[in-house]
């Protein structure tokens, strides 16, 4: 008979686990099982309770399970004194979520290419921002993480790896925000208080009838700078309620103020939007802006670039500034065009294709030579780099983020509205087809008759003479 360790036959021994089951003690011996007078019989592995349960997987050493954000939030009784995070030991009060994010921020700085350096920075201050939180093992506040800055600590990269692991609760103002708040300070109420109504309301977007939709912050700033001064002269005349304006005193603030041409449809077009959010809306009883004639915007024609600062730019030593001037020069995409290119829109570089959004464009050669040269440069400088876009810096090479709008806009020469005109400008001289340079460029049929108007103009009135060419 076959035994055991213990020197015993297997149907003991299940007799014994039986009985430990049973009585949940788990040091009975085997005396005891066997001394109550009776064993049951059984087959092996003929009864599925009797199999010993599978084992849970467990994970790898070293790589904690996940860990989710508290649902809840420690509210404060009183405001807590100004702290000094470079002075906190950066003991976490929940060393689980700790371990865990401490965890993915080394998988995550591997896979960005991260230095040792910049990764022991970034661990230091996820300690910090984890013990100072209020609510230990919640999302960390994004104005704690900010803070790390004013402390010289890191705080950049930090912030994208806790939005990215759903840890970061945004609770900051939009810079649209603060800059409405700066600039409507000098307003009385309650003028102040139904400009912000208006403002909210088209910056987020109202689902609730009355509906209206979301604007732009760009749109905004400009109704809310072309409102200002017609809304001054309003209030120093205690006109302080936008809801009771008469219409003849808005159009005689209108005609104090002495505006011309666009700026004068700017503001009629930025007063007509407010008064009739308060109308539409019932903040107003009447809409005293909505006889306002608006007028028409006048639109110069677009005028050819200095080509000198284009040739220094194109044959520049520095490959960024040579690769972002030749795109713009020869093929006059937008600048957030550029900015948010990939590698995948350039997969056929070699056939001198790139692809965007909304058209594929079929490259120069100087274009393409020039890519390829940035190419070279991008892969020597960053080889290890996981940010897909085509343009880096030594900022965003550690993200997956493109690069800033500001840093761009010191790669090329002139403006790029300038030199999109100016290409544009150039293909209108050699052929007047709207169509051609609407789908050329990726402009409406409308905008494109602006470049063309002139030189179709020309070539009617003129019948036989050629058309005119861009001045040397």
């Amino acid at each position: 008979m076959a035994v055991n360790h213990d020197r015993v036959c297997r149907m003991c021994w299940q007799q014994r686990a039986r009985l430990r089951r049973a009585s949940g003690d788990g040091h009975l011996s085997y005396e005891a099982a066997l001394g109550c007078g009776w064993v049951q019989l059984s087959l092996a592995n003929m009864r599925a309770q009797e199999r010993r349960p599978q084992r849970e997987p467990t994970a790898p050493l070293g790589a904690p399970s996940p860990v989710v954000a508290h649902a809840h939030r420690q509210l404060t009784l009183f405001e807590p004194p100004p702290r000094t995070l470079a002075a906190s030991d950066g003991r976490a009060r929940d060393p689980v979520l700790a371990g865990w994010l401490e965890h993915r921020l080394n998988a995550w700085a591997g896979s960005r290419g991260w230095s040792c350096s910049t990764l022991t920075r970034y661990r230091r201050g996820l300690r910090i921002v984890l013990a100072v939180q209020d609510t230990p093992g919640g999302p960390v506040p994004a104005s704690v993480v900010q803070e790390l800055t004013g402390s010289g600590l890191a705080a950049r990269l930090l912030h994208e790896f806790l939005a990215a692991h759903g840890f970061l609760e945004e609770d900051r103002p939009q810079t649209i925000e603060a800059w409405f708040t700066r600039t409507t300070a000098p307003l009385p109420e309650p003028m102040t208080g139904q400009l912000a109504c208006w403002f909210t309301a088209r910056l987020h977007g109202r689902n609730t009838p009355p509906r209206s939709l979301a604007l732009s912050p760009t749109t905004l700033r400009l109704h809310v700078r072309f409102a200002l001064p017609v809304l001054t002269r309003l209030a120093a005349a205690n006109l302080n309620d936008l809801s009771d304006i008469p219409p003849a005193r808005l159009r005689e603030e209108l005609a104090a103020c002495r505006l011309k041409g666009n700026d004068y449809a700017n503001t009629v077009s930025a007063l007509r939007a407010v008064f009739t959010f308060l109308h539409t809306h019932r903040y107003a009883a009447r809409n005293p802006a909505v006889h306002l004639r608006l007028g028409t915007h006048h639109r110069p024609l677009p005028l050819p670039a200095d080509p000198a600062p284009l040739r220094e730019a194109l044959t520049s030593p520095d490959p960024v500034r040579a690769a972002v001037t030749a795109l713009l020069v020869f093929h006059a995409p937008r600048v957030a065009e550029i900015r948010t290119l990939t590698l995948t829109d350039l997969r056929d570089l070699d056939q001198g294709r790139l692809y965007l959004p909304n058209r594929t464009i079929l490259l120069a050669e100087p274009v393409t030579e020039r890519l390829a040269a940035y190419l070279t440069h991008r892969h020597t400088t960053w080889p290890h780099t996981a940010n897909p876009h085509l343009l880096l810096t030594h900022r965003s090479a550690v993200t997956t983020t493109p690069v800033s709008a500001p840093w761009l806009y010191q790669q090329y020469p002139s403006s790029s509205h300038l030199l999109r005109n100016d290409r544009m400008v150039n293909e209108a001289q050699a052929a007047a087809d709207a169509r051609m340079i609407s789908e050329l460029f990726g402009i409406t049929y409308r905008a494109a008759t602006r470049y063309t108007r002139p030189y179709t103009d020309a070539a009617t009135a003129r019948p036989g003479h050629p058309r005119p060419g861009r001045s040397p």
